[in-house]
C-alpha cells in the first residue's frame, strides 16, 4: 500500500510541476502595458520661427536619413497601452496611427494618411530608441511620425 501512495503523490507533484510550468509560461508570454509617444514631424529646408523645433535626439537621427535642413514637431501625443492591445490616435486631420503592444517589448505601428493605409512595422522599440514612419508632400518638405518609449 505504501509503494501505490507514493507513486500517487509522484504522479499529483508532477501535475502540479507541469500546471505551475504551464502558468509561468502563460505570464511570461503576456505584454507589459506600456506608454508611447508619438510625434508628427515636418521635415524642410524653410525655418519656420513659429514651429517647435525637435529634440536633438530625433533631428540627429532624422537626419542621418533624410536631406531637410529643419525638424518641426507639429502635434504629439501620449498613448497608454495594456497588454497586446491596440490604440489609435490622430496627429492631424490626415494623419493617424494604430499602436499595437506585442510581446517582448516589441510594438507594431499602422500608419494612416487620409483613411488609407501607408505602411505597417514592427520594431523592438526601448526606451532611447525611436521608430520613424515617412510620408511625403507635395511642397518642398515632409512629414515624419516618431514613435518613442517613454519612461
Amino acid at each position: 500500500m505504501p509503494r501505490i501512495v507514493n507513486h500517487r503523490m509522484k504522479r499529483l507533484t508532477a501535475m502540479a510541476v507541469a500546471l505551475l510550468l504551464a502558468a509561468s509560461a502563460h505570464f511570461a508570454a503576456q505584454a507589459d502595458p506600456i506608454t508611447v509617444e508619438a510625434r508628427l514631424v515636418l521635415g524642410t529646408i524653410k525655418e519656420q520661427k513659429d514651429q517647435m523645433e525637435v529634440s536633438a535626439a530625433i533631428k540627429r537621427k532624422l537626419a542621418r536619413v533624410f536631406k531637410w535642413k529643419h525638424y518641426y514637431e507639429l502635434n504629439s501625443k501620449r498613448i497608454n497601452i495594456a497588454d497586446a492591445a491596440t490604440k489609435s490616435a490622430k496627429l492631424s486631420r490626415a494623419a493617424s496611427i494604430k499602436v499595437t503592444n506585442r510581446k517582448n517589448g516589441k510594438v507594431a505601428v499602422s500608419l494612416f494618411s487620409k483613411g488609407k493605409m501607408l505602411v505597417q512595422k514592427t520594431q523592438d522599440l526601448k526606451p532611447s530608441s525611436h521608430m520613424v514612419l515617412a510620408g511625403s508632400t507635395a511642397s518642398d518638405s515632409a512629414w515624419f511620425i516618431v514613435i518613442s518609449k517613454s519612461k
